[in-house]
Parts: structure tokens; C-alpha cells; sequence
């Protein structure tokens, strides 16, 4: 995912308005070669979201694209799969997607319309906040939308969204925008001030594993759960660039951003290690390769494959073809699927099998 097009505001020049919160994406016939800002793996399809509300799926293994019907004509910058049928896409506009059929179909669970509102009607009567506090959580949101072009929508990009099996889940994004779900995604509770992040720092990315929850943002910021405290708290961290992604695995929790930077942790970011990723590029994703071992996708498209045992490196130094936004894994091992401003794009990884 790029941190340019994720956070900027995108602006469509028309004599006519057409709000695009309200109008469904139009029907492209080159969709494959619309811009793709994120991809992730559903099963054993994949799908792949970008401009404009555009939502593509391939079912063989991104040798070709089909676009799905989207409700919205928002730019869409991250999609997750739960599983082979549930899944939610996240842009623009506070925008949040959802999916049961494996991306067939789509619905709106939250916009910047409908997040307003909750809003409101969360902090107006916070039972668990003092009556400070929750003044404070309003006025964040009137200035908000004071400086939205419409003051009825939040303006404020979805950058990411994680819900786990058990159907725990938290949608995040600009200005520290966070919301949790408890019940797959039926219902968004604001959570906001249950972070450590007064400055209210971009948040871009999450990751979960068992109780293990774990944000990543902007200037070194790394949050996680603390499950008693019901609080996000601050992690700190030897580097104070950008983290545009964080992955907990198997004990193994690492953070990667701006100029190839990443950084290891075994103890759950008490102690940490950098890793000489041999390039200079800012990281934008990271995938399991099934074997012990993290490929790592620089914008420029280069890979590097992390051993998570010894944290040596392996460089594979791919054509440049574009810049990168995200990458999936096809079902089929030898190749990565990344998302380009020119579409969906299918990488040889063969050397590293």
C-alpha cells in the first residue's frame, strides 16, 4: 500500500457532481489495467482493490481479472480476507466494505456519513469516559468535519482492517482514527481513546494472532493490546521513521517502513533487533512464503526474504516495472502477486522455492 495514495485526498474534477459515497463504481472495460492499490488472497482466489471503488477477482491465480459490482466510487487502499468468503476493503471517505460471498458482493458498513454519526452518538453517551473526556473525543470530531469539504462526511481514509476467526476486529486509519468490533464486523465501536496516541499520529497497519494484537504508524509509533487494561499501549522502538506494516507470527514480531528499515523483536517489542534488508526502499508489505520464512515487498518491487530463525536475508533484485502498493501469495508456489498503478501483476519467485 502506498503511504501517498493511501493518505492523500483524492479529488475528481466534474461540472457535475457526483458523490461518490452515493454512486456505485463504474464498469471498466480494461479493468486489469486500472490501478491496483492493495491485493490479498481469499481462499484460492485473489482480490484486488484500487481507484475510484474498483474491486477485481481472479480465480487463477491472477492470470486474469473479473471486476465485481462496488457500492461506492471511492478509492479503495487495503483489503482483508478473514477466510475463503468474508472479507472487508477499506478507503476513502472512512469507507468500510463488506463481503460474505468471497468478494462477489459487496455492502457498505461504515462511510464517512454513517462514522459521523456514530460518533456523535458514541461520545455524547460514553458511560465509561468522564464528562471531560468525552467533550474532548466531540470536539476531535467537529474539527474533523469542520475541515472536510462536506461537514457531513468524515473525511478521514480507512487505512487498514483485521477481524480474527472468534470475530474481534479493529478498522484503523488516518489521524488515529480506530474502531473495534467484537461481533465479525455486525457492529463499530469508536476506540480511539483507547490508544496511546494523544498526537493522534497516522495508523497504517495491524496484525493479530491468538491474543496478540499489535498497530504500527507513523514517526516509530507501535502499539499493543493490552488485554486487561483494554488499552492500546506504546511500544518502544529503536527507530523514529514511519512503520508501514507490523506481522506477529509465531512469536517472531516485526516492524518494516520508510528506507528498507526492520526491525525484529522475540518478546513481543520489549527488545529488538535490526535487520540489513540490503536495499534502500521503503517496505510496504510483508507475506509468509509457507516455510519458515517472511518475503518482504519493497515500493521499487524488490524482495527479500527474511529467515526468521537466524534473520539472514536473501535479495532478489525484480525489473522495475512500477511502483509496488501490497502483494499476496497465489495457491500455486513460484510466484507473488503485486498491485501496481498499472493492475495486478504476477512476480517469479521460482529461485527462492
Amino acid at each position: 500500500m502506498s503511504p501517498v495514495l493511501a493518505s492523500a485526498q483524492a479529488e475528481q474534477a466534474s461540472s457535475s457532481f457526483h458523490d461518490p459515497l452515493q454512486q456505485s463504481a463504474l464498469t471498466q472495460l480494461g479493468a486489469a489495467s486500472e490501478p491496483a492499490l492493495a491485493v490479498t488472497r481469499a481462499g484460492e482466489s485473489l482480490v484486488s482493490v484500487g481507484l475510484r471503488g474498483l474491486i477485481m477477482i481472479s480465480n487463477d491465480d491472477g492470470e486474469t481479472w473479473t471486476q465485481s459490482p462496488s457500492p461506492v466510487a471511492v478509492d479503495l487502499v487495503q483489503v482483508y480476507f478473514q477466510n475463503e468468503l468474508n472479507g472487508w476493503a477499506v478507503g476513502h471517505d472512512s469507507v468500510l466494505l463488506s463481503t460474505t460471498d468471497g468478494g462477489l458482493s459487496w455492502v457498505v458498513q461504515l462511510d464517512g456519513r454513517s462514522l459521523v454519526t456514530l460518533l456523535k452518538k458514541h461520545y455524547a453517551n460514553a458511560s465509561d469516559l468522564d464528562e471531560f473526556e468525552a467533550e474532548s473525543m466531540l470536539r476531535e470530531v467537529d474539527l474533523a468535519t469542520s475541515t472536510s469539504s462536506d461537514p457531513d462526511i468524515m473525511a478521514t481514509p480507512f487505512l487498514d482492517v483485521f477481524v480474527d476467526e472468534q470475530g474481534e476486529g479493529y478498522v484503523l486509519g488516518a489521524f488515529g482514527m480506530l474502531l473495534r468490533t467484537t461481533d465479525n464486523g455486525a457492529s463499530w465501536e469508536p476506540w480511539t481513546e483507547h490508544t496511546d496516541n494523544d498526537r493522534r499520529m497516522h495508523l497504517y497497519s495491524i496484525d493479530m494472532q491468538g491474543d496478540e494484537v499489535y498497530l504500527s504508524g507513523e514517526q516509530g509509533l507501535l502499539m499493543r493490546l493490552d488485554r486487561e487494561a483494554q488499552r492500546f499501549v506504546q511500544i518502544e522502538t529503536p527507530y523514529t521513521g514511519t512503520f508501514f506494516g507490523v506481522r506477529v507470527s509465531d512469536g517472531v514480531l516485526i516492524a518494516y517502513g520508510l528506507r528498507g528499515n526492520l526491525y525484529v523483536s522475540r518478546d513481543s517489542g520489549d527488545n529488538w533487533q535490526q535487520v540489513n534488508t540490503q536495499q534502500q526502499a521503503t517496505l510496504v508489505d510483508a507475506v509468509s512464503d509457507g516455510a519458515g520464512h517472511i518475503l518482504l515487498v519493497s515500493e521499487r518491487g524488490e524482495l527479500i526474504r527474511l529467515n526468521t530463525e537466524t534473520l539472514e536475508t536473501d535479495l532478489i533484485a525484480v525489473p522495475y516495472s512500477g511502483q509496488v502498493y501490497s502483494s499476496a501469495k497465489p495457491e500455486k508456489p513460484g510466484a507473488l502477486i503485486v498491485a501496481q498503478f498499472s493492475g495486478p501483476r504476477k512476480i517469479d519467485i521460482s529461485q527462492f522455492q
